[in-house]
This record gives C-alpha cells, structure tokens and sequence, in this order.
C-alpha cells in the first residue's frame, strides 16, 4: 500500500495558489495545484495566510478545511510531512526553522532561499540537524526541457562550454536569482563575480555582471526591467551552440546547432540547426513533489537542495558587493550579514505592482 503524505502551505498569494486562476498558464502551476494533481499521493490537509479573504478563497477552491491565520498554530495543531512555504523571503528563515523542529519531513520553500546569508545557513543547519529535507524551487531544474539542455550539454554535443550570454527579468532575487542558479545547474561552481547594479525605486535591485567559472568559462548576465518578459540562456561551445528559453515561464527558443562542414567554404566548419526533439513529461511542480516524495522514502539527493538556494543567494549578494568596492568579487563571500528585499515580483517597476495584478487580486501572498 503506498504512502498518503499530509501537506500543508503557508501563504496563499500567487505560487501557493493564486497562479492557478490565469487562464494562459499550464496547469497546475502552483503548489496547491501540484498536490490536489498527485492526489492519490499526498492530500493537502492545512494552510495559512495572514489574510482571511485568501484564507476564504483557498477554502472554496481547495475544499481544504484546517485553515489558520498563525503558522506556529497549524505547525502546532497539524500532523505535516510536506509543507510548503510561499511567503515573501523575509518570513521563510523564521517559518523553516520552526517547522523543521516541529518534525515535518520536507520543507518545500519558493526562492530566494532567504534575504541573507547568514539566515540561509542557518536554516541549512537546522534542517540538517533535525534530518528534515529542504527542497528550493528553483522551478527550472524540476522543468522537463531544461532538464534536457542540461542532458545535451552533458552529452558533449556542442564541447566544452567557452562563454554563456543571459538574460532575466528584473530584481537580482526575483528574476536574476533562477538564472544564476541555472548558470551553475550546467556548468558548475562560480568562481567571481564582477558586476554593476541597475537601480530603481523597488528594493530589489537589477544588474549586468560578468562571472567566471571554476572550469574557466565565462557568463555575460544582464538582469534588467523591460518592456516585454525575457529568460533566455545561450550557451556557446567549442563544437555547438544551445539556445535555451525566451519566455519567463514558456518555452519559446529551445535550439541546438552543432558544427558541419562549411557549404560555403572549404575547410571551415560553420553551425547547423539540429533537430530538438519535442520534451513530453509534467510540469515542474509535480515532478518537484514526486522526486520530494522518493527522497522521503530512499534518501535519495533532490536537485535543488537548501545548499543550491544559498550558492545562488551568495552570486546575487556578490553583484551588491562588486557594485559597492568596483572590484572583482571572489566567491564564497566572507560578509555573509548583509540583507536584500526581493521585489514583489519580476515585473515591478519603481515598486509598484503590474496594474493587471491588482486588477485581479492576484498580489503576492504575505
């Protein structure tokens, strides 16, 4: 008989389930959504907010009885094994920590993994200490297609990575953050950083920078607000060229090339376009939750461990503290205190929300 796993989620904006009423979006795309998609696996059992009406629209949408405006509460009156924490970043160091001593198995938390990196360690520690899994949504390591870039990269289609260009959304802890953890889900550790900060009125700051692996190769990262949404990676090797992503959560420009013999030319090599097989699978929530699930039970690693959310946090601090000195930054930071806000969301100008989120009551949670 397989296993029923209790989940509970702790802020009801936009990802714990909110995201779910945008007609355009794949489903589920939300943690509510990935639950009540595996319910023959796991039952979501609680949830919490601060806000009663959000509190009152999960009831009606989720059928979800337990509801609590205190988290300490639910961790206090709930048997939980996965709980998610969709909170703003400020809220996830003291929520992990405690719900870790409460005795869940997992805890699911959205990105960044904290504004600090002393609070990340921390919560690292903690889950450490009590055997409880920490799992960071850095979405794109659960999703199917980049997951197959990856495999392609590996493969040594397109050689040995000599220069990556990319590109985000705004805020180094909102949009910047999944690209700097994508940096190194393909090509490993970041050995420094030399970066420039793009100010606005948001807390959360853009920036351009250069980072250098510890293999060598080189990243060109430009993390700024525009008028249109962009999250593209392309990665240049020494026999190939992949073009990963367009779109902030689609999929537009998936493109492999790889070197042939020249038509024009002899002698030369030049790059063909090679076919992309079409990527099948489910999306990234549900296969996060399946791969929490068989960690629970085997031990097995997860992908996008406590550990992966501090190594992307400390890149974002770096691009501060490289703006700040106008000095190449060599990583891991020894000043681990400093704190950023993340933005609300990618798409915040001057700290003011898109006027379609208030439109349609879709704020961040917390």
């Amino acid at each position: 008989m397989k296993n029923t796993y209790r989940a509970a989620i702790v802020g009801l904006g936009r990802m714990g389930h909110l995201f779910e009423e945008d007609p355009l979006m794949r489903k589920p795309c939300s943690h509510a959504g990935a639950y009540s998609y595996l319910k023959d696996k796991i039952n979501i059992v609680a949830a919490c907010d601060i806000r009663k009406d959000r509190l009152d629209k999960f009831r009606e949408k989720w059928q979800v009885k337990n509801l609590y405006l205190d988290y300490n509460e639910m961790l206090e009156k709930e048997k939980i094994d996965i709980l998610s924490i969709c909170t703003h970043a400020q809220q996830h160091k003291e929520i992990t920590i405690k719900a870790s001593k409460s005795g869940v198995k997992a805890i699911f938390c959205e990105k960044p993994i904290s504004t600090s990196i002393n609070d990340a360690e921390e919560m690292i520690k903690v889950c450490n200490k009590n055997n409880t899994l920490l799992v960071i949504n850095h979405t794109r390591r659960f999703d199917n297609v980049w997951r197959k870039s990856k495999e392609v990269i590996d493969s040594g289609v397109i050689g040995n990575i000599k220069v990556i260009n990319s590109y985000s959304t705004a805020g180094l802890l909102n949009g910047g953050i999944h690209l700097f953890d994508l940096l190194r889900f393909y090509n490993n550790d970041i050995e420094t950083v030399f970066a420039k900060l793009k100010k606005d009125k948001s807390t959360d700051a853009s920036g351009t920078g250069l980072l250098k692996f510890k293999n060598g190769a080189h990243a060109f990262v430009d993390i700024d607000y525009r008028d249109y949404v962009l999250f593209q990676i392309n990665i240049v090797g020494s026999k190939g060229l992949l073009k990963c992503g367009g779109m902030i959560r689609g999929d537009k420009t998936f493109e492999l090339f790889t070197s042939k013999p020249s038509t024009t030319q002899i002698g030369l090599l030049e790059l063909q376009k090679e076919n992309f097989q079409e990527v099948k699978g489910e999306m990234p929530l549900v296969n996060a939750i399946n791969e929490i699930i068989i960690s629970i039970e085997t031990g097995k690693s997860i992908i996008s461990a406590g550990e992966d959310g501090l190594k992307a946090l400390e890149i974002c601090m770096a691009f501060h503290e490289s703006d700040r000195t106008g000095k190449e930054i060599k990583l891991p930071l020894d000043i681990k205190n400093n704190t950023v806000i993340p933005r609300e969301t990618s798409f915040t100008k001057d700290g003011k929300f898109p006027p379609t989120y208030e439109k349609n009551n879709i704020l961040p949670g917390f």
